[in-house]
């Protein structure tokens, strides 16, 4: 019976503070940012006019969000790139900046000689 007893009066509270959340959770909540959120992709750039991080010369890099001239500069010097995230994985740009420029950029294949 104590068994019982004791599961009863657990079971009693924690009842009842669940009923008293639901009713104070509003029904609607308001759509806040999240910190990790994704940056919202570019809305409607044609992958025809997507920067190529591999053939763009250093005034169309600088035309990209946080990317300066000393960037644009690092870029070009490490050229060519397989990806996108080479940028990070060698060290040429923050991660920072990357995740603000992913969207605009791409890597085409180094032309043939």
């Amino acid at each position: 019976m104590l068994l019982f007893r004791s599961r009863t009066v657990c079971a009693v509270p924690a009842l009842l503070w669940a009923m008293a959340a639901g009713a104070a959770t509003p029904t609607a909540t308001p759509a806040t940012p999240h910190a990790s959120a994704k940056p919202a992709p570019a809305p409607g750039i044609p992958a025809s006019q997507l920067v190529d991080v591999n053939s763009a010369p250093k005034d169309a890099l600088m035309k990209l969000p946080g990317i300066t001239p000393g960037l644009a500069d690092q870029i070009i010097a490490h050229r060519p790139y397989l990806s996108k995230a080479k940028l990070v994985t060698q060290k040429v740009i923050p991660l920072a900046t990357f995740q603000s420029i992913r969207e605009y950029i791409k890597t085409m294949p180094p032309a043939k000689k």
